[in-house]
């Protein structure tokens, strides 16, 4: 095999191609855990898409389903596992390419600040 044969960015664009992955990702880092916590903060993605979306990331070892005691409303959350908890900086990263290149440079840099530095706590990176 060639050296110029191998893109490991090509292979992770084809690993985090599903759209929601890294949307549910960044709600997991912010605390959601439970299916209706994810509905709500995408109100785009449907059921069906979402169940899919989490089966996909169970699959990939990025999250973990764990059955709740039955007395709570949701019988089932869902946790990072450490592959999971290893996407920190590439969503930090995301995040300030567009905060500073796409439709979000528009924002002051206060406001930029403001995330980045919310984005900070909530991604572990301190």
């Amino acid at each position: 095999m060639n050296i110029d044969d191998i893109c490991p960015v090509s292979d992770s664009l084809d690993f985090f191609s599903r759209k929601w992955v890294l949307c549910i990702l960044m709600d997991m880092f912010r605390g959601k855990k439970h299916f209706t916590e994810f509905q709500d903060s995408n109100p785009t993605l449907s059921n069906h898409v979402l169940s899919q979306t989490l089966k996909y990331m169970e699959e990939n070892e990025l999250i973990k389903k764990v059955n709740n005691d039955e007395k709570t409303r949701n019988k089932t959350s869902y946790v990072l596992l450490e592959k999971g908890l290893k996407t920190n900086r590439i969503l930090y990263e995301l995040s300030v390419y567009s905060l500073n290149e796409l439709d979000c440079s528009k924002l002051n840099d206060d406001v930029k600040r403001e995330i980045l530095e919310s984005y900070t706590n909530s991604l572990n990176l301190d």
